[in-house]
């Protein structure tokens, strides 16, 4: 009979060790397919197109005979590069391949929390138990709490760790701030070799408020966040920030403060000291002054759980580095704060925590704008929704 474990704990309780050690075990599976935190590691690096991706993994012949998992039709995105679909895509693409592999089990480490309501009630179905999918499956999935029917829990305590984490003690003490408004009208974008992501877009956006960017994966909220910060430039509209002309793909970001849905895309040192030293130099003429003073920030980084600005990143847990991710947007510097896939990986006490937070940004009048497939989290903050699809963004 197909096993099905399921690890629940907190953050830092062993929970993704204890999942490989199982999958390293024989007797689990001779071969696992896996699925980190980020698709992009469980893809093979190999390939130019996402058809040559899925090519690698086709078993030849399909011995295992896996039901396809296909919840989105691959083929009119087959010559693109695997790495320039979203985070979400990249994880359905990841499950794509071990249906159609010869792996005889896979073990998926809160990618599923990346996944739209649809396709994460798709992936979800296709791994049931009492479905006719034979293989072993290992997951660990901070919205997934148990007892789940079917399923096996090993549940981990909650271990000591100097990693705690607060987030609503990082905002406690900030001074009102006043968001210039943000207008977007006619905007335009498309990637190369890709659709058209937004078509005449116009929006509004106000200062003292919370804005959920919602829609399906691959709908273009991750690409919204980087047109306003600049980090790419739209083919036509025009951007305003508070009433004034505004080009941040042109002249640099001065209002937004953004981290990102994978934490190590957006750091800037090997160390946090690193980091937070090239922020402040880039941002010397437009942070709020004293913000970004070292000891100021030593002390809210300790809050976000890091043990020393000189700590190197990479030494740290994946969470715990998402979690400092925050340290920038939280820090106060910017009138407006972007958090894109905030929490993803993150357990329920610490999703609370930055719920709070984010409530407390926008009753002093920090302007915020995040993206999220949690409707628990999304529903503890006071917000209006952005709906992106069909190259438009409606606000409900």
């Amino acid at each position: 009979m197909a096993r099905r474990e399921l690890f629940s704990g907190l953050n830092f309780s062993g929970r993704s060790a204890a999942m490989l050690a199982l999958l390293r075990d024989g007797s689990f599976a001779r071969e696992c397919f896996y699925i980190g935190p980020y698709a992009e590691a469980a893809l093979s690096g190999l390939s130019a197109t996402i058809a040559d991706e899925i090519e690698i993994y086709r078993a030849k012949p399909a011995s295992l005979g896996h039901t396809a998992f296909a919840p989105i039709d691959f083929a009119p995105l087959a010559r693109r590069e695997p790495q320039t679909l979203s985070g979400g895509e990249q994880v359905l693409l990841a499950l794509h391949c071990f249906s159609l592999s010869s792996y005889a089990a896979l073990g998926i480490d809160t990618a599923l929390e990346q996944l739209d309501r649809a396709n994460r009630d798709a992936a979800l179905d296709y791994l049931d138990p009492r479905k006719d999918f034979a293989g072993n499956v290992a997951l660990i999935d901070n919205r997934l709490p148990p007892p789940q029917v079917g399923w096996h829990t090993i549940d981990l305590p909650a271990g000591a760790t100097d990693l705690d984490c607060d987030p609503r003690r990082v905002v406690a003490d900030l001074a009102r701030q006043i968001a210039p408004a943000i207008a977007v009208s006619d905007l335009g974008f498309r990637y190369a070799r890709g659709r058209q992501i937004f078509q005449d877009v116009s929006l509004s956006l106000e200062g003292g408020n919370a804005y959920r960017l919602a829609g399906p994966n691959g709908a273009g909220k991750t690409t919204l966040l980087k047109l306003l910060v600049g980090v790419i430039a739209p083919s036509g509209g025009k951007l305003t920030l508070g009433g004034a002309r505004y080009w941040p793909w042109r002249h640099g970001n001065r209002a937004i403060a953004l981290a990102t849905q994978n934490p190590d895309h957006q750091w800037c040192g090997a160390t946090l000291a690193d980091d937070l030293a090239r922020r402040r130099s880039a941002f010397a003429r437009h942070a709020r002054v004293g913000s970004l003073a070292k000891g100021r920030l030593a002390k809210l980084a300790q809050l976000l759980g890091a043990p020393s600005l000189d700590a190197h990143l990479y030494e740290l847990p994946l969470a715990a580095r998402k979690r400092l991710s925050w340290l920038w947007p939280l820090a106060g510097a910017l009138p407006w704060v972007m958090l894109d896939e905030p929490s993803i990986g993150q357990d329920v006490n610490t999703r609370s925590r930055l719920a709070a937070a984010i409530v407390r940004l926008t009753a002093l009048g920090y302007g915020v704008l995040f993206v999220t497939h949690d409707d628990d989290f999304a529903d503890r903050i006071p917000h209006r929704v952005l709906a992106i699809g069909d190259a438009t963004i409606r606000m409900n």
